[in-house]
């Protein structure tokens, strides 16, 4: 399940405020949860806090709540995602947790063991390997892709990066350069020149995100850039990237506007969305079912 599900419900909308909490991720105070006092990381409390997060998200289906493995957090599966919540249920994170001393992403591994794949990448500052995620992998997260938009992108076009200029089809994607699925897009669209894409890099899964976007943003060959950080490469960057990371923060502040929570988003000409990785041929057919 893309984590986007948990903002489904437009009556909810209203009652999330973000908050910037370190490299953890992003924090959610949900205005919903109505607890006063902590719940303990018993079998009872667990179950207790788990009603609560249901009522807060019924859209959602929870599996399980366990408190404890992570001090002051407790852990929340749904699907295939992993969220934290605090112990009386006043908050919500989404995001990871990196054991900073152990240098592990213990969502990342709690993910792997939910058999989500390509999620985050479990080493520091790693750009994710170049091995596709299985057919299975590939088809679940499609099938868990919601329906939003649809979207009309007001951001300058210099925000983007654009691949195969040029070329006759034209569609835009939101992405994160730390995302299995965006990685397997950009792979993909190497087969197709006839593809325009314009690639809006945000901050959502790793706090490094926002430095790898910068760098591409900052680059004089934004494409080749892009390619590097995914695949492997060298970096040319400019000296003074301010703008490029305003940029960045300005595309992030647009995805979460318009509710786009997971990578990559593909924007097409009519405003359509489509939440996940496609083939390209299955691209191809959807960007001209768009156009006029």
């Amino acid at each position: 399940m893309n984590i986007s599900v948990l903002f489904d419900d437009p009556r909810r909308k209203p009652m999330l405020r973000l908050l910037l909490i370190g490299a953890a991720g992003v924090v959610i105070g949900v205005a919903g949860f109505a607890a006063s006092k902590t719940v303990l990381a018993s079998e009872a409390g667990d179950a207790g806090l788990a009603r609560k997060v249901q009522a807060a998200f019924p859209n959602t289906k929870v599996a399980s709540v366990k408190c404890g493995a992570v001090p002051g957090l407790c852990e929340v599966t749904a699907g295939k995602t992993v969220f934290y919540v605090s112990p009386d249920g006043r908050y919500a994170m989404v995001g990871s947790i990196l054991d900073l001393k152990a240098r592990v992403d213990l969502t990342d591994r709690r993910m792997k063991e939910l058999g989500q794949l390509d999620a985050v990448t479990s080493r520091l500052g790693e750009v994710p390997p170049a091995s596709a995620p299985p057919a299975e992998a590939q088809a679940q997260n499609n099938a868990a892709a919601p329906t939003i938009g649809p979207i009309k992108i007001d951001l300058p076009r210099d925000n983007g990066i654009v691949h195969h200029p040029g070329g006759a089809l034209k569609v835009s994607v939101v992405t994160d350069l730390n995302c299995g699925y965006c990685r397997m897009l950009m792979e993909a669209l190497k087969s197709a020149p006839d593809i325009e894409l314009t690639e809006y890099p945000i901050q959502l899964l790793r706090p490094d995100s926002l430095n790898k976007a910068k760098l591409a943003l900052c680059a004089k060959d934004r494409e080749a850039t892009a390619n590097s950080i995914y695949f492997g490469g060298e970096l040319k960057v400019a000296g003074d990237c301010a703008k490029a990371e305003a940029a960045v923060q300005a595309n992030t502040a647009f995805a979460r506007a318009h509710g786009i929570s997971g990578t990559p988003a593909l924007i097409r000409a009519d405003g359509s969305v489509h939440a996940g990785f496609m083939p390209i041929d299955q691209l191809r057919a959807w960007i001209k079912g768009g156009q006029a």
